[in-house]
């Protein structure tokens, strides 16, 4: 009788942890009550609302990487041809 090996468990890497940085700013005390007291009508926590405000407003500076071209060294010439007669 054949004994079956048991499959070996693969091995995920390790993601690369995220870098954060601290920003602080000061709010006058009418702020931070109108901040409390919105957070609490949504559920929110402070935090959590000035990321998402953050987000929203940063997600237009971001970098995209350039669309993938599609273009190859084997492709045909077909309207350079017709812009040459």
């Amino acid at each position: 009788m054949e004994t079956k090996k048991a499959p070996v468990p693969r091995r995920r890497r390790k993601r690369k942890g995220i870098k954060y940085r601290q920003v602080s700013f000061k709010l006058t005390e009418s702020q931070k009550k109108a901040l409390d007291r919105y957070c609490k009508t949504h559920k929110l926590t402070p935090v959590r609302f000035m990321k998402t405000l953050v987000n929203n407003h940063v997600a237009r500076y971001k970098t995209e990487p350039p669309p993938p071209s599609y273009v190859t060294e084997n492709q045909l010439e077909l309207f350079d041809s017709e812009s040459a007669e």
